[in-house]
């Protein structure tokens, strides 16, 4: 704890002098690297809060999941650290996410099939916001071969305006019910290595209380 304590003091001591940059007087404090562009994304997701929410960052009930998940936060107003963390796992769902021509050319389907699965059935997760790439599809539902097992009965129970990161976390999260070789596993491990037909009344049941909570 003290070696933190250190390390954090030495870089805002560093960066009020002008030795460090701003993103990385944030690496050496937070521990992991930051760069200009999750720092850009931080500051729209923060301009963004009022207008999403005019009284909160998010709403209690995604503020609920993502403390479940590790993203501490107050549930109405968030931290610029907290920020920049959850900048940076969008920043990782989005670069490593796959365009609809790839989900297409993955599940040996035409566009107009991708895009209803993703807006009709509800079978496939997209981020609603767009860049430069199109719609994108996080890889957390899909394996090499197609979509996670079972994936397409479980992603039409998910309520439709949670946000991205509680989806993730949702999805990504090891629950006590589920287990793999003896250990607890998230719905989308389970699902993939564990799950039969017959499991998927309780992999139901456990998305239905992750996504109740308030």
């Amino acid at each position: 704890m003290r070696v933190a304590d250190d390390r954090q003091a030495g870089a805002a001591q560093q960066y009020a002098a002008g030795a460090l940059t701003f993103e990385d007087a944030l690496t050496r404090t937070i521990g992991h690297p930051i760069d200009r562009a999750t720092v850009a994304t931080a500051l729209e997701y923060l301009a963004s809060l009022g207008t999403l929410q005019p009284h909160g960052a998010l709403s209690r009930h995604d503020a609920d999941l993502l403390d479940e998940a590790g993203f501490t936060d107050d549930g109405e107003r968030a931290s610029f650290a907290v920020a920049l963390g959850r900048a940076q796992t969008m920043s990782d769902l989005r670069r490593t996410a796959f365009t609809a021509t790839e989900v297409a050319d993955l599940l040996a389907v035409k566009a107009p099939r991708v895009r209803q699965l993703t807006s009709i059935e509800r079978k496939l997760w997209a981020l609603d916001d767009v860049d430069r790439r199109g719609r994108l599809y996080p890889k957390v539902q899909f394996t090499d071969t197609g979509v996670v097992p079972y994936l397409d009965q479980i992603l039409p129970h998910l309520p439709a305006d949670l946000h991205p990161l509680t989806v993730n976390a949702v999805l990504t999260l090891p629950r006590e019910d589920l287990t793999v070789d003896g250990r607890p596993a998230s719905v989308v491990e389970f699902l993939t290595f564990a799950a039969a037909e017959k499991d998927l009344p309780t992999v139901l049941d456990v998305v239905e209380r992750a996504t109740s909570l308030g």
